[in-house]
């Protein structure tokens, strides 16, 4: 732009840049706004604030750059405090007040006054990091600031200043000259609080809260309806502004909270403000979440502000609800343990009272009912054995020989077991599905519990009935999974229903528990269910119970799908073991309960083995080193001493691959190795057994 060649005074103080070339001509230029750190006073900008705990200058936050700005062109000496150092930036006029040799700029705000002003100064400055504005001119301050021009009396301001999230960030230290008059005194007065005000209104800005809270702010007319919803309410609950707008508030309110939400409302309109109300609002997408609310009333127009504690109530639920999985898993195993000395007492007198009479007989020389009483003990541990059978598949403890099988197959073969244990007036139906898929379990247990199954039917329908075996594909995904607590993917389910009595819906719930039983006294120890479940679970599977009082019961078990298997081959069939004697074959027997070791010591040795034995896994090795080839190595799988059977085993085999080794076990913690069981020449028997049974099994493995 261009001006006469007369300027008026005072013109050329508008002067940007150069002059015109014509004589008597006054060039001015216009030019745009310089950015931030352009517009700062040079001492700021060119300050290396990456030294600071503020960082470097395009990383300040809008508030703080806000802040500088302002206080540049304070009319009066103005520093800023800013943050947890309380880093001094001040202006030129602030600069003039201290020593000329001291480094200001950066330095933190006690270091700055840390001569006997802070005595002042400090409680000033902590009252502003609380957020309490203080202007001290009762007591002013004395400063000489070694200019030559002497001491000056001075009254300071302190203005907290606060960030984006409305928390105090720093401290806005203004000074007023008080060596003036008080008419002075009192206009830099005014200045200082018309200064205070702008940057309060600035601070307090309700746009810029609105936009960045993190909180779900909402503002209601009297009658409920929303007018404006702030963007963190949108995020949270999916609706837009526009979705919402002028829509009854309790729309969104959860039915049963709506009578709390309408007395809130009630009490803001008259005066009172409300804090902590727990509701809840409808999201776009059809459910609810957890709110805590807090408003006021500011003309005709209601401000809530709502905290998301949904995360927080869930949190809340989980807890308690593990606490009473805890508290009813601690009654379970109260019962456990007492229907456990139970039925063991009651086994354990029938052993002792048996020995008892057996040794009184023999004392005696009188050998009538001799036999008897042997039997009643025999009858007695076999009841025992199945008792502690059963409790470690409910624990899901005991060891498995998992397989891939054909479930069809294994339960056609099964059938003669089922007919004996349903009894001759129960019919007996198969249902299964024609191609099913295979299945990854243990087909002796598998059994086990079918049997189980089959004498509680039998019981159910009074000894008079029908049950019904279906199997059944089935692929679990989304839902169906979650519900039976499985992986999504494919399973095998057998479906046991018979048409007896039925169960009520209360026994039901209690049908999986150790020792429950609705049968009556006598009949029945309360284990079978608990056995089906605790196999069916150590199996990777799940178990539940259906039933209808009149109506019958139906016993599900869900196993999950195997490895296809491969076309059966043409076999011959299995040769019994051999009642011969043995012949001197040479047994190692390693077992740590002492009584036990040497009965089956005896027992072995009485058929014609030549037995070793030992007490844990070192002293075994050694004889095993010493002593040459053993025709088989029966060793417990828990021995003292920290090295186990299978360790043994596998040490055996690194100096004989062909040995073949026993595991013999009543619980182990650690679950056998599938691929150890699988070698040939290994095989696994469950404690306790009979002396028979392991005398059998042994020959069978050295015959073989």
């Amino acid at each position: 732009m261009m001006l006469g060649s007369q300027p008026r005074q005072g013109m050329n103080k508008l002067v940007a840049k150069g002059k015109s070339s014509e004589p008597g001509l006054q060039v001015i230029s216009l030019t745009p706004a310089v950015p931030f750190a352009e517009s700062m006073d040079k001492s700021i900008s060119q300050f290396d604030w990456s030294t600071t705990s503020l960082g470097a200058l395009p990383q300040w936050p809008p508030a703080l750059r806000i802040a500088v700005d302002m206080m540049q062109h304070s009319p009066f000496p103005s520093a800023l405090a800013w943050g947890a150092e309380l880093t001094v930036i001040h202006n030129q006029g602030y600069r003039g007040l201290l020593s000329a040799k001291r480094q200001t700029l950066g330095c933190s705000f006690d270091a700055l006054w840390s001569d006997e002003h802070w005595q002042v100064i400090g409680p000033c400055v902590f009252k502003a990091l609380q957020g309490q504005a203080s202007f001290v001119e009762d007591t002013p301050i004395r400063i000489d600031p070694g200019n030559g021009m002497g001491q000056a009396w001075y009254a300071f301001s302190y203005t907290p200043i606060r960030d984006d999230q409305g928390a105090v960030a720093g401290v806005l230290h203004t000074v007023i000259d008080t060596t003036a008059s008080m008419e002075t005194i009192g206009q830099w007065r005014e200045l200082a609080t018309t200064f205070e005000k702008q940057i309060a209104r600035y601070m307090a800005d309700r746009d810029h809260i609105w936009q960045l809270s993190r909180d779900a702010m909402v503002m209601l007319k009297r009658d409920m309806r929303l007018h404006a919803a702030n963007p963190a309410w949108q995020q949270i609950l999916g609706w837009s502004e526009d979705e919402v707008a002028g829509m009854p508030i309790l729309e969104l309110v959860h039915p049963a909270d709506r009578p709390q939400i309408r007395s809130a409302v009630l009490d803001v309109l008259h005066g009172k403000g409300v804090e902590q109300i727990e509701t809840r609002l409808r999201h776009k997408e059809g459910h609810y979440r957890w709110f805590s609310w807090s408003g006021r009333l500011e003309g005709d127009v209601l401000t809530a502000v709502g905290r998301d504690i949904s995360q927080e109530r869930e949190d809340a639920i989980r807890q308690s609800e593990m606490l009473l999985r805890n508290s009813q898993r601690m009654q379970a195993v109260g019962q456990l343990a007492g229907g456990m000395a139970h039925e063991m007492n009651n086994l354990l007198s029938g052993i002792g009272g048996s020995l008892e009479l057996l040794q009184r007989r023999l004392a005696q020389g009188r050998l009538e009912r001799v036999d008897n009483y042997v039997l009643l003990a025999r009858d007695s541990v076999q009841r025992a054995m199945t008792l502690t059978h059963r409790l470690l598949a409910f624990s899901r403890s005991q060891p498995l020989s998992p397989d891939n099988v054909d479930i069809n197959r294994l339960l056609e073969a099964a059938e003669p077991l089922l007919l004996q244990a349903l009894g001759p007036e129960m019919r007996l139906q198969w249902q299964l599905d024609t191609a099913p898929w295979p299945v990854y379990l243990d087909a002796a247990q598998l059994e086990n519990a079918l049997i189980n199954l089959c004498a509680n039917s039998r019981d159910a329908c009074r000894d008079r009935g029908q049950l019904t075996i279906r199997s059944v594909n089935q692929r679990l995904t989304g839902s169906q999974a979650s519900d039976s607590g499985l992986p999504n993917g494919d399973y095998v389910t057998i479906h046991v229903e018979d048409n007896g009595h039925g169960m009520s819906r209360e026994d039901v719930t209690r049908a999986f528990e150790p020792f429950f039983t609705t049968k009556p006294a006598g009949r029945g120890a309360g284990l079978g269910l608990p056995m089906v479940y605790g196999f069916v679970r150590q199996s990777g599977g799940h178990a539940w119970v259906e039933s209808t009082l009149g109506k019958g019961t139906r016993v599900s078990m869900m196993f999950p799908r195997g490895e296809a298997l491969p076309e059966p081959e043409q076999t011959s069939a299995a040769l019994p073991a051999s009642t011969a004697r043995g012949r001197g074959e040479r047994v190692l027997l390693i077992d740590d309960e002492a009584n036990l070791r040497n009965l089956m010591k005896e027992a072995l040795a009485d058929f014609g083995f030549d037995v070793s034995d030992a007490t844990d896994a070192n002293s075994a090795l050694g004889q095993y080193r010493l002593a040459g080839t053993f025709d088989l190595v029966i060793t417990d799988i828990g021995l003292p001493g920290g090295f186990s059977g299978r360790q043994v085993a596998k040490a055996m085999r690194l100096l004989n691959p062909e040995q073949k080794i026993l595991f013999i076990t009543g619980f182990t913690e650690q679950p056998i190795e599938q691929q150890l069981l699988s070698q040939s020449g290994t095989a696994l028997m469950l404690k306790p057994f009979t002396l028979e049974s392991l005398v059998e099994q042994a020959q069978r493995m050295i015959s073989c």
